[in-house]
């Protein structure tokens, strides 16, 4: 299998299929071989109607994962990664801000560069102004902590990574960190670490899950793996 394009879908509902209908499109007539990874795990008892609804997709190259979570972002990242099959594995999030055909762009850059990981840069975004501040003191506590100048933006996504890198990390967060986390593996590794320009588009469907507390959280993981695991 050559690529693994894996869905966030968490809470995604049926605007899910504003992401994985063209997704799914664009990678058939690409000629690549693929799979999709389809993760929407839920919290029981929230009324969460995803898990359903990527039921409609279920086929021989889709891989569905709908689990009861026991974590956040991260661990249902996690939970994608681990049961994707493709030799280059690219994650979206579900909710249409980054263009479907950022998936198939990266996977190209990706095979034109050598990189073994690579993530979206944002260079424009239509997310609000709260996001972006957040992102701004998010990215300089980064650069400050662990000296990683050449880099901006280490939660954009797309995010991808090869098979081969995936296997040399110890990716263990269960929440927003896995962003920086897949970074700073590579950087430990000394992995090649490619970054694509991508357009992050506004959503309609639902309010960001990225609250001001966000930036605390991030602090106690940056501090945690700076101190513990850091070279």
């Amino acid at each position: 299998m050559e690529l693994s394009a894996i869905v966030l879908c968490y809470r995604a509902g049926e605007s899910i299929k504003r992401v994985v209908q063209p997704l799914d499109r664009e990678l058939a007539e690409s000629g690549v071989e693929y799979e999709l990874v389809l993760v929407a795990n839920y919290w029981p008892g929230t009324g969460d109607s995803t898990p359903e609804v990527v039921q409609d997709y279920r086929r021989a190259n889709v891989t569905i994962v709908t689990r009861e979570k026991r974590g956040a972002m991260g661990w249902d990242m996690r939970s994608g990664l681990e049961a994707s099959s493709g030799e280059v594995m690219v994650v979206i999030d579900g909710d249409a801000q980054n263009p479907t055909e950022d998936v198939l762009k990266m996977y190209r850059l990706m095979q034109r560069t050598g990189s073994d990981v690579m993530k979206g840069v944002r260079i424009a975004r239509f997310d609000g102004l709260r996001r972006r501040l957040l992102s701004v003191v998010y990215n300089f506590l980064f650069r400050s902590l662990f000296r990683t100048a050449e880099l901006w933006d280490i939660n954009g996504k797309p995010k991808a990574m090869t098979r081969s890198a995936y296997e040399q990390m110890d990716l263990r967060s269960d929440d927003w960190f896995i962003d920086a986390e897949i970074v700073l593996e590579a950087l430990k590794n000394g992995m090649r670490i490619g970054e694509m320009p991508v357009v992050f588009r506004r959503s309609d469907e639902r309010p960001s899950f990225v609250q001001v507390s966000a930036i605390l959280e991030f602090v106690v993981n940056m501090l945690r793996y700076r101190l513990t695991r850091w070279r």
